[in-house]
């Protein structure tokens, strides 16, 4: 689902952790190579994927559900935010339900949430050090997504998003720089299980008209005061920026999972890429564009499921609910030997009032009935949801308590 963000939260823990060590202009690396750079190990903890494509923790399978926490890390970066400790209190809630994992984004999500590591990155590192060892101090898995709102770095460099697919633009070098300076700084904590281009780019390409479905335009948070028809993506921009991302990935990582943070595919994707047309694509076609959106080196298949996603029926051939939706993705991910990560999946209350419950349970019952290795349900602590979805589950909102207690029984039950 497309967020329509409110403005985010901010706390910071000033700890600077075991990673202090790596540190150089707040990185890893000198700014401008990898000489400083240590070789990279023949593995590293976290999330992998072997040979026949089965999704492994450390070396062993594994299938498990976790939770988007959002904001969690990102709520540090306010000024006057920096004595905000509010993560740590939400880690030990979900320690508590035995929530294994967390997805969350690891930078801002507009140009202005981005300034804190562009012009002191002691302190944002300072801030992500803490979080990541609250992280294993109370065991949680963390799958940062790096490029949440995906026209932020072009932005940020004075550049039309159609950059993501130039190898050559500022755009791939702001993007190089931050994976280096995060990877490799983090690469040797055993509670980071993988790494996330961003969120839901897939939605953004191959949309008809010059004028129609450009970016937004919010310029007191950093973005141009004009779109053009250059601010818009198409399949082979998408393809570009996540081999790129995932070969960045690979010169300081060999091993853990590489996502595209992708959502479910639009149900005329095949035919927005090579008819413009909105007609709904085949059960075949939607597999094939599963393969064309998550190019090698990404190694698994990233989906967002709502029970909107399948309300009218998925397939031209074949009009499926969520169900036949993600048995469709898992005979994917069998085929192409990628496990399937369902980043984001839940039901909202806004929406489906007295029948959300059943709505959660139809989700939950199909992700452990198709014997989905990943998935995360959408969101945990972050208050914005909690009236524009009625989604939002926190120690704040009872009656949705039930949420997290079923996840609990499942990962009983597939562990």
């Amino acid at each position: 689902m497309q967020k329509k963000w409110s403005l985010i939260l901010f706390a910071l823990l000033a700890c600077c952790g075991s990673y202090s060590c790596n540190k150089s202009n707040g990185s890893g690396a000198p700014e401008d190579d990898d000489t400083g750079v240590p070789p990279k190990k023949e593995h590293y903890p976290g999330l992998s994927v072997s040979a026949s494509g089965q999704l492994l923790l450390n070396g062993e399978p594994y299938r498990a559900i976790g939770v988007n926490y959002f904001n969690a890390f990102i709520r540090t970066l306010d000024d006057g935010q920096q004595n905000n400790t509010s993560y740590r209190a939400g880690l030990a809630y979900l320690k508590e339900r035995d929530i294994p994992f967390i997805r969350f984004a690891v930078n801002g999500y507009w140009p202005k949430n981005w300034e804190l590591y562009l012009n002191n990155p002691d302190a944002y590192f300072q801030q992500l050090d803490a979080f990541v060892a609250a992280a294993e101090e109370f065991g949680i898995g963390l799958i940062p997504s790096f490029f949440w709102h995906t026209p932020t770095v072009p932005d940020l460099v004075g550049e039309p998003v159609n950059q993501w697919g130039n190898t050559s633009s500022k755009t791939h070098e702001l993007m190089q720089k931050f994976i280096r300076d995060v990877v490799v700084r983090y690469r040797d904590s055993p509670m980071v299980w993988g790494w996330e281009q961003g969120n839901e780019v897939n939605l953004l390409v191959d949309l008809p008209g010059d004028n129609d479905n450009l970016p937004p335009i919010v310029p007191e948070l950093g973005t141009p005061t004009t779109r053009s028809k250059e601010d818009k993506l198409y399949t082979a921009d998408l393809r570009v920026m996540m081999q790129a991302f995932a070969n960045e990935v690979r010169k300081y990582d060999g091993t853990r999972i590489v996502i595209t943070g992708n959502a479910v595919q639009r149900p005329a994707a095949r035919n927005l890429w090579k008819n413009q047309s909105w007609t709904k694509d085949t059960r075949s076609e939607f597999i094939e564009m599963l393969g064309v959106q998550h190019p090698d080196p990404i190694d698994v298949l990233s989906s967002h499921v709502y029970p909107g996603s399948a309300e009218e029926g998925y397939f031209l051939d074949e009009p499926v609910g969520v169900d036949g939706l993600i048995r469709a993705s898992m005979d994917a991910a069998q085929a192409l030997k990628k496990p399937l990560f369902l980043g984001e999946w839940g039901a909202q209350e806004a929406k489906y009032g007295a029948q959300t419950r059943r709505k959660f349970m139809e989700l939950l019952e199909a992700i452990e009935r198709n014997q989905v290795p990943l998935a995360a349900m959408w969101v945990f602590d972050y208050p914005p949801h909690d009236t524009e979805e009625g989604i939002n589950v926190s120690p704040d909102n009872g009656p949705r308590e039930y949420m997290l207690q079923e996840i609990r029984q499942v990962n009983a039950r597939i562990r």
